[in-house]
């Protein structure tokens, strides 16, 4: 198979290394991903100013193809069809935004398979950012180096169990063109392909010695005498957490299993730019790239910053007949999809006023739109923050703090949960979300914003040990004595026998020390932050609790 005569230069295989060098234009200036769009066809990239690099992009994926054997050319039998396929094209960036590689993928057209016939099981886990955060304040408390490494063409190390066709690459002279594609591995696309490639990682991996923890099947554990290593895996991208002096055979070994990219020092992982600091023993997670470019789309670079995402008090109305309604309500749903992005990765300060946006997704007014906008101001003055683990903070134990608002919607009179969990000095998990039923009382509120929390204590305990923490029981403040009362004693009343038997998990918890429920005062409970909006000095103190902190970016 031959590449096309495409006008666009770099005819002939090339260097399969090609598509993988640092990129600039031909006077040696790096571009930035501004002035490149990107080809939807393959006809459309080669018509364009880059087709020798977008190319050379297409003959590395071909050439990583038919190094891993993933199709053979065959005849295609009788009463069988061939699946199409396509060209999708992007562009690699640095965490300063600037384009490292142009990337080609040939993507089957997985749409067009058939269930039961063409593919069967289809699960495969990717990893929670509670997991990553988690490894980031453990690798702050031991001092472990975080590394990153990128899987080449992941999928094609899948082996497939189904019988599949599929077309040859379009865009290509065909020596055979009557011939199509017999796949015998997990081809982009393919709806079982990150099943294919997970079953491959755990297979690969368990010849190490690595085993997938029983919390996150995405992140395995390496035990020998004297060490630990970590592996956090979402899809391609693979964070290793051990010793200094291990990493690099850690990451050689991982090396003779798979063809991957060594990326060094962990920097940039799903979209979260990591900073370690083994001067001052912290490990930093923020976005301020992501909240730039938020800034840059809406315009409002120089925008007054706000000191809190919403006013104080601030009730989130659904739209009345009198409310002007947005012209275009989809980019309100944009927007707030963008934000909630943050909201569930780095900034927990924004995560109520999140939620309660989100609930007016399908008819947003002009109201709606302003206070969205109004939380982009207030990450203007903010984008410099983000999660800071270690530097002297205790690191010995997982403590939380959950709290509700007591009917706080007004609509539906339901009540908001709220709960963070710490771990050497910041949050790794933390949610802010509308009770499911209404409570009749402010302390079956509080019981129920207890319930959610002493279940993701409970996921964080099976998390635990996997990351090498004593296991004591899980500390969780309150501000109810009542809902305390509730939890540890086996109270039976007109007011509390209705409440769902589900919640009374909380009390079979703290019986069996799991968890250990303690009261603090109002003014001390930081997941008041994540019931409702607060005015700037408490909000300031319980985003602070939460380890959000102003970053010094590395000169």
């Amino acid at each position: 198979m031959s590449s096309s005569d495409t006008g666009g230069g770099g005819g002939g295989q090339g260097d399969p290394a090609a598509g993988s060098s640092g990129v600039g234009d031909r006077t040696g200036s790096s571009l930035s991903a501004d002035n490149i769009d990107v080809p939807n066809t393959f006809d459309e990239a080669m018509a364009g100013p880059y087709a020798d690099r977008w190319l050379e992009a297409a003959q590395d994926e071909l050439a990583s193809q038919l190094a891993n054997q993933t199709w053979e050319l065959v005849p295609l039998p009788p009463g069988r069809r061939a699946l199409s396929c396509r060209w999708v094209f992007a562009l690699k960036r640095n965490s300063d935004g600037s384009i490292s590689r142009f990337k080609a993928r040939l993507v089957a057209k997985g749409f067009q398979q058939k269930p039961g016939v063409d593919y069967e099981e289809l699960f495969a886990p990717t990893t929670r950012y509670a997991s990553l955060r988690a490894m980031a304040a453990v690798a702050a408390d031991q001092n472990l180096s975080l590394h990153q490494l990128d899987v080449k063409t992941a999928f094609l190390n899948g082996e497939l169990e189904e019988e599949l066709y599929m077309q040859q690459p379009p865009g290509f002279n065909l020596d055979e063109p009557h011939l199509v594609c017999r796949l015998r591995r997990s081809i982009y696309g393919l709806k079982q392909a990150p099943r294919c490639w997970y079953l491959k990682l755990v297979e690969q991996l368990g010849s190490l010695g690595y085993e997938p923890s029983a919390a996150d099947a995405a992140l395995f554990v390496r035990r020998t005498g004297d060490y630990t290593i970590r592996l956090l895996c979402h899809v391609d991208d693979l964070i290793v957490a051990a010793p200094e002096q291990h990493v690099s055979d850690a990451k050689a070994a991982i090396g003779d299993c798979f063809e991957i990219r060594d990326l060094g020092p962990a920097r940039h992982y799903l979209g979260l730019e990591i900073m370690q600091c083994p001067r001052d023993g912290t490990v930093s997670l923020s976005q301020p790239g992501y909240i730039q470019k938020l800034l840059d789309r809406h315009s409002l670079q120089n925008a007054k910053p706000r000191t809190t995402p919403l006013p104080a008090g601030a009730r989130l109305l659904p739209a009345t007949d009198t409310d002007t309604l947005l012209d275009d309500p989809s980019s309100y749903r944009a927007l707030v999809g963008e934000l909630n992005y943050l909201a569930t990765s780095t900034r927990p300060d924004i995560a109520q006023a999140l939620s309660g946006l989100a609930r007016h997704m399908h008819r947003p007014t002009k109201v709606h739109m302003q206070l969205a906008l109004g939380v982009l101001r207030y990450l203007c003055g903010t984008r410099s923050f983000g999660l800071r683990f270690g530097g002297g903070s205790a690191a010995d134990n997982i403590y939380g703090y959950c709290d509700s608002d007591w009917a706080g919607d007004p609509q539906t009179r339901r009540s908001t949960t709220g709960y963070a969990f710490i771990l050497n000095g910041a949050a790794i998990s933390w949610s802010s979300q509308l009770q499911r039923t209404v409570a009749a009382s402010s302390v079956e509120a509080e019981y129920q914003a207890a319930s959610a929390a002493v279940r993701e204590a409970l996921w964080l305990r099976k998390l635990a040990p996997e990351l090498g923490l004593v296991l004591r029981p899980t500390a969780i403040s309150l501000d109810s004595q009542g809902a305390l009362s509730l939890a540890q004693n086996p109270i039976t009343s007109s007011r509390s026998k209705h409440i769902d038997v589900l919640h009374h998990l909380v009390r079979e918890r703290v019986r069996l020390g799991d968890v250990r429920l303690s009261y603090c005062s109002t003014e001390a409970m930081v997941a008041d932050v994540l019931t409702k909006p607060l005015g700037e000095i408490k909000f300031r103190r319980c985003r602070l609790a939460l380890g959000v902190v102003a970053l010094e970016r590395p000169s």
